[in-house]
């Protein structure tokens, strides 16, 4: 589910015993924009508080990319997981 701070709410927060995991999803067109999307949910992770929250459990902030390429003349439409990176 969706954790919300005083700031913003998370897209995906779930948890387990002992760790507290926080989700960011940006979903993108093209793969050469893999990196900057990762930068850009990192900085809004820690810039929106994400990880704010009255706990004793580990936290641990996950960006997760997703390629939503069109379909075209020369290939099928996909989505792909392009990347997953704890922040």
């Amino acid at each position: 589910m969706e954790y919300q701070t005083a700031l913003a709410r998370s897209d995906l927060c779930f948890e387990d015993d002992k760790n507290l995991y926080i989700c960011e999803f940006k979903v993108i067109r093209k793969v050469n924009k893999v990196q900057s999307k990762i930068d850009e949910s990192k900085s809004q992770i820690r810039e929106k508080k994400y990880s704010l929250r009255i706990s004793d459990k580990k936290v641990t902030a996950l960006v997760v990319i997703i390629i939503n390429e069109n379909k075209s003349k020369t290939n099928t439409a996909f989505r792909e997981v392009a990347a997953v990176e704890a922040v």
